[in-house]
């Protein structure tokens, strides 16, 4: 039996990998205690295709290979019909895509793998020509090249159907599309096995590693005499030349042989053995993936919770969820397991869960780190709602896009404060360059369920009466034809909530109020009581006194 316990976050999504492989096999596995799995060496039979099985299964959707089969319906109807200028630009788009992945290195590159069908994607990739219509031209006129051109390209996706194709072309792309970005150098990865059969290259390298060691293992009394240990798990070695380092991990680990000073005295001492080599290997799986970016939970409190706070869809029915999605379905997984452990009455401690964002593009740092401790996870699922509002919108300035959902997260990680941000958004709505008052509210309110439990804390029932104090003054000075004095209040008022001034804050609203013989509301004296009190209270007069009643979306409000 082999046995892997959890240790660190990517040790963590390898073993998680290797188990979404196993279970995806059918292959059987069991628990040993809550941090270690043991799994028969007979599960290492067949490894290779039980690891891209489950990389093809998951991500082949987004691959250039499922795009060319979804062209097949387009194509049938073009090829019967083509009518305007539209469809025309379209079949052209198609050509275009199919000739330039079915040329690209990665495919031209596995073709001589695909022993069972007897056809040449490249020279008909080759051959394909767009097609254009001259001005005197009709679509009749063209209807045979698109006609023979359609029947052309429905044959190769006809071949692309085969089930060798999809095993080795789409396992082609993913390497490059999804592992490269966690691992490289090695492998089908290495730069001279471009041309080889990854599947052979991955036996060769990892698995079949690992039988050798387990069978060199069984003889006990050497294995006894072993001097080299396992930075990761108990194994030992008794050979350097039977352990591995980390440097084909990306941005991880030493190169030994060109970094040496990196160890003691020149010595290298951080080995790993076969075993975690190649649960390594499966990091990529461990993570839930979006367009190159993607996100894992790293609760390694047990291999159960492991796998449960990490069950998270990629797709909304039809539709692929973006990173922000994907990193909200995330939190709100984590915080299900909570409500269901909850209700059965098992304690769950959730201190100190690390959350691990991985970049792709990001070359100096793909990996990111936030903990999500039982506080931040009681202010994530009281402000459900309002961090759904904020999911998809944004803030321009010039050529910069804000994500404003991971602006907020990112604050509630870091346990930081949102007035700088409201202060920056209410500034740039009465300029006019923000549109999305709504946006500003959910911060707001945001901001205030983090206090609820305390004396900062304000009902939501009076954060909307202030509002509206807001509202009633701003239609006197509209219906009294002084629209032109209310920015000059707004700004005096958002320079004082700026710096945090509550008596600059009062003294101009006593002069707003003032000027037109009105009574000031006795809440603002509030304001003065408490700092944090005195910034949610001036943030929601501002809401109100800035917009028109038209400028705030109340289905979303409600």
């Amino acid at each position: 039996m082999i046995k892997v316990t959890l240790n660190d976050f990517l040790y963590n999504s390898g073993i998680l990998g290797l188990i979404r492989i196993l279970d995806h096999s059918g292959i059987n596995y069991q628990k040993e205690g809550n941090q270690s799995i043991l799994f028969e060496e007979s599960a290492l039979e067949n490894f290779e295709n039980h690891y891209f099985n489950y990389l093809i299964d998951k991500y082949d959707y987004d691959t250039s290979y499922s795009k060319m089969l979804n062209y097949e319906s387009f194509l049938l109807n073009y090829k019967q019909h083509l009518s305007d200028d539209k469809q025309l630009e379209h079949f052209n788009e198609i050509i275009d895509n199919m000739k330039r992945w079915l040329t690209s290195n990665s495919y031209t590159n596995t073709y001589r793998f695909l022993t069972e069908i007897d056809y040449f994607f490249e020279v008909t990739a080759k051959s394909l020509k767009k097609i254009s219509k001259k001005k005197n031209e009709t679509f009749e006129d063209i209807a045979d090249q698109v006609k023979e051109t359609s029947e052309k390209l429905l044959t190769c996706i006809e071949n692309l159907k085969h089930p060798q194709a999809r095993h080795y072309l789409v396992a082609r792309t993913l390497s490059y599309q999804i592992v490269q970005g966690f691992w490289t150098n090695v492998a089908f990865l290495n730069s001279t096995a471009s041309k080889k059969d990854l599947y052979i290259e991955y036996k060769n390298y990892f698995t079949d590693a690992v039988q050798n060691y387990l069978e060199t293992k069984k003889n006990e009394k050497k294995y006894a005499k072993n001097k080299f240990q396992c930075a990761t798990c108990d194994n030992t070695m008794g050979k350097l030349n039977e352990a591995f380092d980390l440097t084909w991990l990306q941005k991880t680990g030493v190169d030994a042989a060109r970094k040496s000073s990196h160890y003691w005295d020149h010595q290298r001492d951080i080995f790993i053995c076969p075993v975690c080599n190649l649960i390594y290997s499966c990091v990529p799986l461990g993570f839930t993936l979006v367009k190159g970016k993607g996100i894992f939970i790293n609760n390694n409190q047990s291999i159960e919770q492991l796998i449960s706070a990490n069950l998270i869809p990629l797709r909304d029915g039809e539709n692929e969820l973006t990173m922000n999605e994907l990193e909200e379905k995330a939190y709100y997984r984590i915080l299900d397991v909570m409500d269901q452990n909850v209700e059965s009455k098992k304690q769950l401690e959730i201190d100190n869960i690390q959350i691990v964002k991985f970049d792709k593009n990001n070359e100096s740092r793909p990996y990111t780190f936030n903990i999500l401790s039982k506080q931040k996870a009681a202010l994530i699922v009281k402000a459900k709602k309002d961090l759904n509002y904020l999911v998809g919108k944004y803030l321009k300035e010039g050529r910069e896009y804000t994500d404003l959902y991971q602006e907020v997260i990112k604050r509630i990680y870091n346990g930081q404060s949102f007035y700088d941000l409201l202060n920056k958004l209410m500034k740039l709505y009465i300029s006019g360059d923000f549109k999305n008052l709504a946006a500003i509210y959910r911060i707001l309110n945001i901001t205030n369920i983090q206090f609820e439990g305390s004396v900062h804390f304000m009902r939501q029932v009076e954060l909307q009466e202030i509002r509206n104090f807001g509202e009633k003054l701003r239609e006197i000075y509209v219906n009294e034809n002084q629209k032109n004095k209310i920015n000059g209040i707004l700004y005096r008022l958002l320079n004082a909530l700026k710096v945090k001034n509550s008596n600059k804050f009062l003294e101009t609203l006593i002069q707003a109020y003032s000027y037109k013989k009105i009574e000031i509301p006795k809440v603002f004296v509030k304001a003065l009581s408490d700092e944090k009190v005195f910034q949610t209270i001036g943030y929601a007069f501002l809401l109100g006194f800035s917009s028109n009643k038209q400028s705030i979306n109340k289905g979303e409000e409600k």
